[in-house]
């Protein structure tokens, strides 16, 4: 069926076909009658001819009334829908697709202005409105609904009507902006999903957002509106970001904002009593220096201290650490928030800290170690020197075989110092633990054998230990009074303290023997290895490894004062010991922290835990219970989704009758934060060979612009034209024209 992208030129123009007709009449009106003998004659001949004289001015008379139509219907820019909507007396397919992301909550700067997804609801009432007049079909997503596990459109496809306009309205004032980062990339995929028995062939597609850099710099989006239009579906782009006009919408523009983008804990043992350092970091998202920023801080709902940033430069991040203590056990929530800007939903951030009574750590010595003066009384004392400063550690000592009949579990680290050899049993227990996320950590000595090592820990980087050992060496003194340290800090959260310039707490430090890394172990093909420590001469001191979940370091030295001098008085033993056990553990006792839209996950023990879980959800605490689901492991898993930021507590019940508590911080996805827009230049190179047409939110007329269907402005300019052409001849031949006459 016909359409028109100028209805109103249709409506006002199509009354000037009667033009030709008046004129003709009025023609008529303007012969006198007079009878004289010589008319007589061509009385005579114009009854012999009326006939033909008849319909050649009915012919001329219709095709200039088919002219002036014509010149009408080109001006109104008719189009044709498809075959199918037009026997069903439907008409096209207007497609709404509204970005909800977190980034449209953002606001011009005056607090009563309206949001990006305010304007963009007002959009898609606009279209709603004019796909009524023209008995079109409506459909109305977002983009959060195209993205859910379900997908689920706010208005499905239906024919538009008042009743339909109403119902649309109705679901997008029940809608507010997701703290989900949902781009467009998904969302346009399952566009055609939402057609229903409709082709998207012929159709329109609102895509309503406020098109942000991030979001429109990858290939992937790009691809996908390419995909639709390919399929024949005309691309319209409204632009909602503030201050979108005209003009504006060509650039992009880059607004000022602060994003609180991560915080956590970074060290320390999170025990009773203990100081935990938490890190939070904040980047300056627009185009100017940032001055004297203050950050509210909270514990466990409280108010406590806050922190102040001198300035933050454009597009830099500033990194700052401040100390929690808690005195009782269990999860604790500390949150920080910044003072309300352009996107107030990226201003605030929460962490986890769970805390305990104690940390149990194992040590592991050979029978004939000397509880009082071996390596495991000076890594014991560095990790617990006594009441008067308590660290929150609490070691024990145990033989090697032990190891298989502990449960390892119960340690967030296990340290093994200088042991000669471990039976099979043993090294298959550490690596349960280590798999699992716990920590190890092994100080090699005298009783060290290279050969036992590599081939029952190390094993070609299989196993454990993370590097092949050569055997042991004589560490040369340095040349002079004035000589080299021995030791050299890297960059490392370790020995982060230690490290850069001359370092007064490592110049004392003396290693005299070492056990050397085998010649021809190339350190930077190894998955995940690290220096924490060097040696003066370039070889290693101690090194790191990921090993399943949890961490694998190795100190090429003794623990005691038997190679070196490390031990003995020295203040950056006690330090970097303690840092050693806060890393290696923090990837078993790191709080979950997940962003919008991840599941919160439980993990239960089958046999141990009640397979019913409990859930308080933001933001109102409100009590969710979730049943557990078989995993292929033999265990049983609970899966929350989430939609809001906040604290997620689970809380379940063991078989022995005691309860269960696990906290998690979810948190929104801090790309948002950046609001650079893409504007027309920017998306017309991403978008390079799609008709589209983008226009502001605020100056949009839905009636106007291209429609769904096939142009028929070209065909029916060709048409006028030979109609003209027609005209012409009709009119020559049925007018009165004198032949020239011919001289002789």
């Amino acid at each position: 069926m016909p359409a028109f992208d100028f209805p109103p030129l249709a409506w006002w123009g199509l009354p000037l076909v009667a033009v030709p007709l008046v004129i003709h009449l009025i023609n008529l009106l303007r012969y006198r009658r007079v009878r004289f003998a010589a008319m007589e004659f061509l009385l005579a001949s114009q009854r012999k001819y009326r006939t033909r004289v008849l319909l050649r001015q009915m012919l001329l008379l219709a095709l200039r009334t088919l002219a002036i139509a014509g010149v009408v219907l080109a001006l109104a820019q008719p189009r044709w829908r498809s075959a199918a909507a037009g026997l069903f007396g439907r008409g096209g397919l207007q497609i709404v697709l509204l970005d909800d992301s977190l980034s449209m909550g953002e606001r011009d700067g005056h607090a009563t202005a309206k949001t990006a997804f305010e304007r963009a609801k007002g959009v898609a009432g606009r279209i709603a409105a004019t796909a009524t007049g023209r008995g079109d079909t409506l459909v109305v997503a977002s983009f959060s609904g195209l993205t859910a596990a379900e997908p689920a459109p706010l208005l499905p496809a239906q024919p538009a009507s008042a009743d339909t306009v109403q119902r649309g309205r109705d679901a997008l004032a029940r809608v507010a902006t997701s703290w989900l980062a949902c781009g467009p990339r998904e969302p346009l995929d399952r566009v055609p999903t939402l057609a229903a028995d409709l082709p998207v062939a012929g159709s329109t597609l609102w895509l309503v957002s406020d098109f942000r850099h991030h979001d429109w710099h990858d290939a992937e989006s790009a691809a996908a509106v390419r995909r639709l239009s390919e399929m024949g579906v005309t691309i319209r782009l409204v632009d909602c970001g503030p201050d979108a006009t005209a003009s504006t919408a060509s650039d992009a523009t880059t607004t000022s904002n602060l994003t609180l983008v991560s915080m956590e804990a970074v060290g320390g043992v999170p025990a009773t009593g203990v100081l935990v350092p938490v890190e939070l970091e904040i980047r300056n998202d627009g185009p100017a220096l940032v001055r004297d920023v203050q950050v509210e801080l909270r514990e466990d709902g409280a108010s406590r201290a806050g922190l102040q940033i001198a300035e933050i430069p454009a597009g830099v991040s500033a990194t700052r650490r401040f100390e929690v203590r808690f005195l009782q056990p269990g999860a604790h929530v500390v949150e920080a928030r910044l003072p309300p800007d352009r996107l107030p939903a990226d201003d605030g951030r929460l962490c986890v800290v769970d805390v305990v009574d104690h940390v149990d750590v194992l040590l592991v010595a050979d029978d004939g170690a000397d509880p009082r003066s071996g390596d495991a009384f000076y890594v014991a004392t560095a990790l617990a020197p006594g009441t008067a400063a308590g660290t929150g550690v609490r070691p024990r000592l145990e033989r090697p075989a032990a190891l298989a009949a502990l449960d390892l579990a119960a340690y967030d680290c296990i340290w093994v110092l200088d042991v000669e050899r471990l039976d099979p049993a043993a090294v298959d227990a550490i690596e349960r633990h280590a798999r699992a996320g716990g920590g190890v950590v092994f100080f090699c000595g005298p009783r060290t054998r290279a050969d036992v090592v590599n081939r029952t820990l190390h094993r070609e980087g299989q196993g454990l230990f993370p590097v092949p050992l050569a055997g042991a060496v004589e560490v040369l003194p340095g040349p002079g009074p004035g000589r080299v340290p021995d030791i050299v800090a890297e960059q490392h959260p370790v020995v982060t303290g230690l490290s850069g310039g001359r370092n007064p707490l490592l110049d004392a430090v003396r290693v005299d023997r070492v056990m050397a890394v085998a010649r021809g172990f190339d350190e930077a093909a190894a998955t995940g290895l690290q220096r924490l420590i060097s040696l003066r001469d370039g070889g290693a001191l101690m090194v790191e490894k990921p090993f399943g979940k949890g961490l694998v370091a190795a100190v090429l030295t003794t623990a005691a004062p038997t190679w070196n001098n490390w031990a003995r008085g020295d203040p950056s033993w006690v330090v970097v010991m303690l840092e050693l056990q806060s890393h290696l553990a923090r990837q078993r006792r790191r709080a979950e922290s997940l962003l919008v839209g991840d599941d919160v996950r439980i993990d239960l023990a089958a046999g141990s835990d009640e397979n019913m879980v409990d859930f308080l959800v933001p933001p109102d605490a409100a009590l969710v219970r979730q049943v557990a689901a078989p995993t292929d492991d033999g265990g049983f898993q609970v899966r929350l989704p989430t939609r809001l930021p906040g604290a997620y507590a689970a809380r379940w019940r063991r078989r022995d009758g005691t309860e269960r508590e696990q906290v998690a911080a979810v948190n929104v996805d801090a790309i948002e934060g950046r609001l650079e827009r893409a504007g027309r230049e920017r998306l017309a190179r991403h978008l390079a060979g799609v008709p589209f047409r983008m226009d502001a939110a605020d100056e949009l007329d839905p009636a106007g612009g291209t429609l769904a269907g096939l142009p028929l402005a070209r065909p029916l300019l060709v048409g006028l034209l030979v109609v003209l052409l027609l005209e012409q001849c009709v009119a020559l031949a049925a007018g009165y024209h004198v032949a020239p006459s011919r001289r002789c």
